[in-house]
């Protein structure tokens, strides 16, 4: 089941759970990263790109940010940090580590993971969503499922699909 970036950034923003940034750079990111991978982005990236998304929840983006007055990039460490492991960023999890999206594969939806930082982001320590629209949906539960203490598996109730993620099972079964 894909759910796409922008129904999810709809759904998000009516609950209050999303903001957007205030300045769109949404074609320069679009054109820094796929010069990155060297290919066309993803769909779900691109969409991700375009809704101009900076945060979810208490959750930050790590994209890509052009500064003007320098004429530069002042914001793209996040980027190389994750290059080797073939994922770009999405957002910091608060305490260093990183959600990135797979671009191992050529896929217009592919699964979201969590880079450790502790592991030094070399490999995906855990899949975060089956789509970057599931994701988004999966981090906006993010504290509520931990006040709640709900079980291990609970995300499977909003992405059926988080279990068949091909680099990284999902964190109740991750090491």
């Amino acid at each position: 089941m894909t759910i796409s970036v922008p129904e999810v950034a709809r759904i998000l923003e009516g609950r209050g759970a999303l903001g957007r940034r205030r300045k769109n750079q949404t074609a320069w990111v679009i054109d820094f990263v796929t010069g990155l991978i060297e290919r066309p982005i993803p769909a779900d990236l691109a969409d991700f790109y375009r809704e101009n998304i900076e945060w979810v929840g208490d959750f930050q983006t790590a994209i890509p940010v052009w500064n003007d007055h320098v004429s530069r990039v002042t914001d793209d460490a996040a980027v190389d940090r994750l290059m080797a492991a073939k994922a770009i960023p999405l957002f910091w999890d608060g305490c260093g580590s990183l959600y990135g999206v797979d671009v191992s594969t050529d896929t217009d939806h592919p699964a979201v993971y969590f880079f450790d930082h502790e592991d030094g982001w070399e490999k995906p320590a855990y899949a975060a969503g089956s789509s970057i629209g599931s994701f988004l949906l999966l981090l906006a539960e993010h504290d509520a499922a931990i006040d709640e203490k709900r079980p291990p598996g609970w995300e499977l109730k909003i992405d059926p699909d988080l279990g068949n993620c091909p680099r990284a099972p999902p964190i109740w079964l991750a090491d």
